[in-house]
């Protein structure tokens, strides 16, 4: 009996670990949705973050987003000590 209920116990704690991951992930997904919500409502009010040639800039957006420039390869560069 003893093994039955540290089984029982051993699958309580995972489906309690599973939920809680799960709710964290669509707390996650609702959070990023405000987010892009949020930059649409500041591009429509702000043109002047419209670029010539119709991209929107967003005050989060890093180089990586730039499809203008290839990446650059760690491995082109030497390592200086």
């Amino acid at each position: 009996m003893a093994n039955w209920e540290r089984k029982s116990s051993y699958l309580l704690r995972e489906i309690v670990k599973f939920r809680t991951y799960i709710d964290s992930l669509n707390a996650a997904q609702i959070h990023k949705d405000k987010i892009y919500a949020q930059r649409e409502i500041d591009a429509e009010k702000n043109p002047d973050a419209v670029t010539g040639d119709g991209d929107q800039k967003h005050p989060l957006a890093t180089e990586l987003d730039s499809t203008d420039e290839p990446p650059i390869s760690s491995e082109s560069k030497p390592i200086v000590a």
